[in-house]
């Protein structure tokens, strides 16, 4: 995710992340999580399935002093909705899924419905922030169930960011 892209995100959900709780699956090494504790968030669960880049989360996450905010998981993006690994509610959830993930129909549907399984992780208000490829052939922006949207922003001709609140 390019800086620009994360700044856009950030001032779209400008005042949400004071005294949030925030919950960054496909962390990576901790861009948008680390981001969001420095804007306030009052903790931030990271996730992240590989072992070196987790590494490189850890170090981070130590450099900037804030691992009494911000704790990182070695677990599977996808399965965490549903499997009490971590306990909500959530205020903002984040899933930056490789885009590898979006080629082939059966991945991008495990995304979608861990995405859709995001919802019992959050409170009545927050939003859901997923990051996804376009291109040419791209099914349009998919519903999730128990969620409102997506508010659609196009970064470029070959990303997407949706936005989703919880439905009401």
């Amino acid at each position: 995710m390019t800086a620009r892209v994360k700044d856009s995100i950030f001032n779209l959900l400008r005042g949400w992340f004071e005294d949030a709780r925030v919950l960054d699956l496909f962390a990576g090494v901790g861009t948008l999580g680390l981001e969001a504790a420095s804007r306030g968030a009052a903790e931030v669960v990271c996730v992240e399935r590989d072992r070196t880049v987790r590494t490189f989360l850890l170090r981070n996450i130590d450099t900037l002093g804030c691992g009494d905010r911000v704790r990182a998981i070695p677990a599977d993006a996808l399965a965490v909705p549903t499997s009490g690994i971590v306990a909500g509610p959530f205020d903002i959830v984040f899933m930056d899924p490789p885009y590898a993930l979006f080629a082939e129909e059966r991945s991008r549907d495990r995304v979608l419905a861990a995405a859709s399984g995001c919802r019992e992780l959050m409170g009545e208000r927050g939003f859901l922030v997923l990051r996804r490829p376009v291109e040419r052939d791209s099914p349009p922006p998919p519903a999730l169930e128990g969620f409102d949207g997506p508010e659609v922003h196009d970064f470029g001709k070959g990303m997407q960011v949706l936005l989703y609140c919880p439905a009401r």
